[in-house]
């Protein structure tokens, strides 16, 4: 249902915008609507909408911007979660995976907005700094998930250096080949928790366990 064209006021227009084209971007992707079919969806007409993005293009950078920041919440919301101690798992391992498992998920859920975001429109979000320079952004929280393994000796100090692209090329790399069919492992759902790929991936065999062992010391 298409809302009054009076009902945006004070911004409200530029994200109920952005909300109406991440649901056309998850109904049928980028290519197949336009600024005019969001602004249509939203009950604006297209001139409205162009007082806030210049172009279609513009309206997905803002999506992929969005994504970004809906990725970084969800991983937040998960190690929070983790931090609770549920189980036997030791806290910082369960952050660790919570984080990835966040990732993988998000990716899972939004396959259309997560191409988005790792293409081409979505190249100046992930080159910009945030606006709140002291908000948690995905790599920050993978870093201080990793620095708990440090401090509970599940890393050993001279792994940890670089550990971050590591960690998150496994992720990542994983998530993008799943959602492309190239993956032979099973759904982007069950890997995180049953995976241990990560343990090698990050710092090289007996530097990490994920079952709770502390890292061998050499």
């Amino acid at each position: 249902m298409t809302q009054p064209r009076d009902a945006y006021h004070h911004g409200d227009l530029r994200n109920a915008l952005v909300a109406s084209a991440v649901r056309l971007i998850e109904a049928s992707g980028p290519g197949a609507f336009s600024l005019r079919e969001a602004a249509r969806e939203v009950g604006v007409s297209a001139n409205a909408a162009y007082r806030h993005f210049d172009d279609k293009s513009a309206l997905i950078t803002a999506v992929a911007a969005d994504g970004f920041a809906r990725r970084a919440e969800r991983m937040r919301r998960a190690m929070a979660s983790a931090s609770a101690g549920r189980g036997d798992e030791p806290v910082s391992i369960a952050r660790f995976k919570a984080s990835g498992g966040a990732y993988v998920g998000f990716a899972a859920d939004h396959p259309e907005i997560f191409r988005v975001m790792f293409g081409e429109c979505g190249a100046e979000c992930r080159s910009a700094k945030p606006e709140n320079q002291e908000a948690e952004t995905p790599w920050t929280l993978l870093g201080r998930a990793l620095d708990a393994l440090v401090t509970d000796g599940f890393l050993r100090p001279e792994r940890r250096v670089g550990a971050e692209l590591k960690a998150w090329t496994v992720v990542h790399g994983f998530a993008s080949l799943s959602l492309d069919g190239l993956a032979a492992a099973p759904t982007l759902r069950e890997w995180m928790p049953s995976s241990r790929a990560i343990r090698g991936t990050v710092s090289g065999s007996h530097s990490i366990s994920l079952t709770g062992e502390r890292a061998s010391v050499r």
